[in-house]
């Protein structure tokens, strides 16, 4: 009997509580009484649904071109030397800055805001800049490639291919990207297989002149391979429908006993294939499938030995497994996959991964996109795309790692492919 009593008491203690809490909270709401102290706690608590609903609202349409920054984010800056990189970012959903900064200070020194019209998701990608601040960039599947001035005044376009992914500079100055053409939906490639006709998304291989935005050179990745007895690689992939995704050209600038100068180191995401091309003979010199997959970003770390960011990940995302068997324990380890630096030696046709325990310990890993860049023999920089951190690593130590924070609290900036300014 006093279980019962005592729980109708707080039955009738929380009803009166509730009517009290209910009307103050009218009368507050109105503004004709005043309670002192007990006007914010009790405004917050009716109001909270309200403002829970607008933050999830806000999280929603969040541009896809921030990420949430982790609650227990922490930086590093050791670097003594000023370290500038082009970058680009979100000042808005429909306007794109392009932004020298100094990693030293993480400052911003300079910066163009672009005039295009872009969608909240688009995004520019791996700028290129002149010593006289003319700047050369593209807006990802979106646009050709712009060259405009310090000033953001349009000094030539070119439209006729979109452009994605990297671009760079050859020996004589001239531009090389990634190209699709337009619309991208529908197939420009065929292939019989079986019988049956296989329609696909073909990629190209563009430079560009740098003085006039002229179309200089312009080839089918696919009729490279058909011309180069490699057509099969396209049934190497797993996508039917985009079985390349070009996503870097590395020009030669010298000739040495492994390349000429002018040949191109070409990167296809999902065949996991590099392959160095000649253009001048349009002849492919040697294709290299070994320990990676799904890599970007190809570089030369010297006259012998080629670099990439190996992302060591699905070229297309699957969460397929088998159901976990009762004896696990007892099923062999077959492999354990990080994102790593991998380096190839010409000369020997050996691959090795550079500071790869350093990657696992502190989880530098990016399933997609991701770039690195040397500065100097003992000096590499890492652009951690998905996540958005960018290091700076000297002889296996950290000695830089950052995000690029935003103009929302709680978020950072999606790194667009970094480039380090070398002075």
């Amino acid at each position: 009997m006093k279980k019962i009593i005592n729980a109708f008491s707080i039955v009738v203690v929380s009803l009166f509580a509730l009517a009290v809490f209910g009307w103050m909270s009218v009368h507050i709401s109105k503004g004709d009484k005043d309670f002192g102290f007990a006007n914010e706690p009790i405004k917050f608590m009716y109001s909270f649904l309200d403002q829970f609903k607008e933050t999830v609202k806000e999280v929603e349409k969040m541009s896809p071109t921030f990420l949430k920054t982790a609650p227990n984010h922490n930086s590093v800056n050791k670097l003594k030397n000023d370290l500038r990189i082009l970058s680009t970012y979100s000042s808005s959903d429909n306007q794109r800055t392009v932004a020298i900064r100094n990693l030293k200070n993480d400052s911003i020194e300079y910066e163009w805001e672009l005039a295009d019209k872009v969608k909240p998701h688009d995004r520019v990608l791996n700028p290129i800049f002149y010593p006289n601040m003319d700047l050369v960039y593209s807006i990802h599947h979106v646009t050709g490639l712009r060259r405009i001035d310090a000033e953001g005044n349009i000094l030539w376009k070119q439209d006729s291919v979109l452009s994605h992914h990297s671009t760079n500079l050859d020996a004589e100055g001239n531009i090389w990207i990634c190209a699709s053409m337009a619309p991208l939906w529908e197939a420009n490639g065929k292939y019989k297989l079986n019988g049956r006709e296989v329609y696909f998304q073909d990629d190209y291989i563009t430079q560009i002149d740098a003085n006039n935005g002229q179309i200089l050179f312009h080839k089918s990745v696919a009729e490279i391979l058909k011309e180069n007895q490699m057509a099969s690689y396209l049934l190497h992939t797993q996508s039917g429908t985009d079985p390349m995704h070009i996503n870097d050209i590395q020009p030669a600038f010298k000739t040495t006993q492994y390349y000429n100068i002018g040949d191109l180191f070409i990167s296809l995401k999902q065949i996991s294939l590099i392959f160095q091309y000649r253009p001048s003979t349009n002849e492919v010199i040697r294709a290299l499938k070994g320990p990676f997959s799904a890599q970007h970003d190809v570089d030369f770390l010297n006259d012998s030995t080629l670099t990439w960011f190996n992302n060591n990940y699905y070229a297309l995302w699957t969460e397929d497994s088998k159901p976990k068997p009762k004896n696990a324990d007892q099923i062999p380890l077959t492999g354990d996959f990080f994102s790593n630096i991998t380096q190839y030696n010409l000369s020997t046709g050996e691959y090795s991964v550079i500071d790869e325990d350093l990657f696992r310990k502190r989880w530098i890993f990016s399933g997609n996109e991701g770039l690195h860049e040397f500065i100097n023999d003992s000096t590499y920089f890492v652009e951690q795309q998905n996540s958005g951190y960018l290091w700076v690593i000297q002889n296996g130590e950290v000695v830089y790692k950052n995000v690029f924070p935003s103009q929302h609290e709680g978020y950072h900036h999606l790194p667009n492919w970094n480039r380090i300014i070398k002075e």
